[in-house]
């Protein structure tokens, strides 16, 4: 496990977590045709891959809501969970889901347990995950699905420049674990990796963009807090500093043949820039109770 950040105080995230324009986004307005697109594709492809098709789903983090907006449009029960009041307003206000404001899991709603639980980089976020993987039992069907979704501290945009590369965020990330590590814990409450992916369309591309600024512009130009205004406050970035602007968004171009081999070298190698595990109960009876 990598401890490389520090805890937010009471687990809360500040205001400045997100954009100034109380979406519940860290990145620019400019985006939101994108991300509205990504989260459609999220919320397809869990169902497809879990199976599930009616029941109650539990989104940990949900940030802005996008996710369980899109599940609930396909007749599924959604909960979620968040630990800024930013994020729990957007989500009320941009599209009607009601967030608990909470740092730990919920108990199981009334209709019965969750058919599954998900943390779409949420899991790194933790500064107990042991609390949650602990009382997943208590709270998701027998049949029921886990479904993690972590920056890959092992992979190839973590090695080629760690300090610019966007999944490390030092100040949030606070908890990096390995696949290892995350199997190694989940196993200990009887849980089981039935399928995993290291492909994201929303975070594969631009973790190698990044890391690849860092290495080849130097760290001191693109460091994380650096690269993440570029997609967060662009026009400010602009006025602040116009080439270094200027030359960060065209590499997201320029660079585009260099970043599609990496993607591609790092799933080849299982050095990929995500890790998303689903998760099952399995028949281990000697596990430890929750």
């Amino acid at each position: 496990m990598h401890r490389r950040g520090m805890k937010m105080k009471e687990g809360r995230y500040e205001d400045s977590y997100y954009a100034t324009d109380g979406r519940g986004s860290r990145l620019s307005r400019f985006l939101n045709p994108l991300l509205y697109g990504l989260d459609k594709w999220k919320a397809d492809s869990f169902r497809s891959r879990t199976g599930i098709r009616s029941g109650s789903i539990l989104d940990v983090g949900a940030g802005d809501g996008k996710f369980l907006y899109f599940l609930r449009q396909r007749g599924l029960e959604v909960h979620g969970t968040t630990a800024s009041q930013v994020s729990q307003k957007a989500a009320q206000k941009n599209f009607g889901i009601r967030l608990d404001f909470r740092l730990h899991l919920p108990p199981k709603p009334r209709s019965g347990p969750f058919q599954a639980i998900s943390y779409w980089h949420v899991f790194e976020h933790l500064d107990q995950p042991e609390e949650h993987v602990k009382r997943w039992s208590r709270i998701i069907a027998p049949q029921g699905w886990v479904m993690l979704e972590v920056p890959n501290i092992e992979g190839l945009g973590a090695r080629i420049c760690y300090s610019s590369w966007l999944g490390s965020d030092e100040v949030h990330h606070i908890n990096h674990m390995t696949r290892g590590q995350i199997e190694t814990l989940t196993k200990k409450y009887g849980f089981k990796v039935i399928r995993a992916e290291g492909f994201s369309p929303k975070f594969s591309y631009p973790f190698l963009w990044s890391a690849l600024l860092g290495r080849i512009f130097g760290t001191r130009t693109y460091h994380f807090s650096s690269v993440l205004d570029l997609l967060k406050e662009p026009f400010l970035t602009l006025r602040r500093s116009p080439l270094k602007t200027l030359n960060g968004m065209a590499a997201v171009f320029y660079l585009s043949p260099l970043i599609i081999l990496l993607i591609l070298s790092g799933l080849i190698s299982q050095q990929p820039e995500i890790l998303r595990l689903y998760l099952k109960q399995s028949p281990d009876r000697n596990a430890p109770m929750p």
